[in-house]
């Protein structure tokens, strides 16, 4: 869950950001297919903690090339605080949506954050939405609405999570905007993984012994269910989860940092096609007609945002990625 918070050189090459953020995105879709396929076997927090561990290597490397130690130092503590547990949430409701989820269900609902990002504007910055902008975030909650089939039957609590994940992310990136005047992306990364490590270690030594697991959904499974020492091949995966966020973040960084990040912020939306093709090949998942539909809603009015941010310079699409990463 890494934001690329470097800003797009004006001289940028499209083609070769737009190559980097899609080969950031595809070694993400893996880390989804490694998470999902871990949830029936260990705890939420448990991959968490170890992922964030092993992450925190190629965090601080990326720190020495970036700067050096000077950049692991933050004149907003605070504010940095509560930027990495809105980025902790976040990425914790996401992967407990996931468990119970299709993948294509889960990212289209995730999806919705620049619509929060858009509406929350207006509160937490001043900022003045138009009309237009106001219509698409109608039209992408509408395709949120869709995808959750609210008139088939109960709405299952993990789209809920899906959905609050994007409500907490996009609190992260308002956050992220105003820090960003003085802060690295890689100094933000550093201090979120430090978050993260500390809430899910509080959280395994608090219900880590699995004594309230007697949920019956997958969601509720993957967060009470108790902590065991993982297999070789299981903590292997554990650590390409953290090789994955680490190299992510860099390749995420690099393609708002040599292109213009209006060019390549819609190619974050290419996630969705590896989520249907993993989903079916690893779980024989197929998105059904709604689910199809409210991409197209969800996917259409995010990117007209991103358009209309565009033409304005508004730090929507400026050195921002759509879903979680660090």
């Amino acid at each position: 869950m890494a934001d690329a918070t470097l800003a797009a050189a004006d001289d940028g090459t499209p083609l070769k950001g737009i190559a980097f953020l899609v080969a950031g995105i595809t070694i993400f879709s893996l880390q989804d297919v490694i998470i999902k396929g871990l949830s029936d076997a260990y705890p939420a927090h448990q991959i968490v903690f170890f992922r964030g561990l092993v992450a925190m290597l190629p965090i601080i490397a990326l720190i020495y090339y970036e700067g050096g130690p000077r950049l692991f130092r933050t004149s907003r503590p605070l504010a940095m605080t509560l930027r990495s547990l809105c980025g902790f949430i976040s990425y914790m409701t996401y992967y407990l949506a996931l468990t119970a989820l299709p993948l294509a269900d889960a990212i289209t609902l995730f999806y919705a954050s620049p619509l929060f990002v858009t509406a929350l504007s207006v509160p937490m910055l001043g900022e003045r939405v138009g009309l237009y902008r106001w219509l698409a975030v109608g039209v992408g909650f509408a395709g949120v609405v869709v995808v959750m089939r609210p008139g088939s039957s109960v709405v299952d609590p993990a789209m809920l999570l899906a959905v609050a994940a994007a409500l907490s992310y996009g609190t992260m990136v308002l956050m992220t905007r105003r820090l960003s005047k003085t802060e690295a992306g890689s100094t933000m990364s550093f201090h979120s993984m430090i978050v993260f490590i500390i809430a899910s270690g509080l959280i395994g030594l608090t219900i880590g012994d699995g004594s309230l697991d007697t949920a019956a959904h997958p969601s509720a499974q993957f967060l009470l269910r108790a902590w065991v020492w993982p297999t070789a091949r299981d903590f292997g995966l554990f650590c390409i989860c953290g090789l994955i966020a680490g190299a992510g973040f860099y390749l995420l960084s690099q393609a708002y940092r040599i292109a213009p990040a209006s060019a390549v912020a819609p190619f974050e939306y290419s996630s969705l096609p590896w989520a249907i093709l993993w989903g079916y090949v690893f779980w024989s998942e197929l998105p059904g007609s709604h689910t199809l539909t409210g991409v197209l809603l969800v996917v259409g009015a995010g990117l007209f945002i991103i358009h209309r941010e565009a033409r304005r310079g508004r730090r929507l699409v400026r050195g921002r990625t759509l879903r979680p990463r660090i």
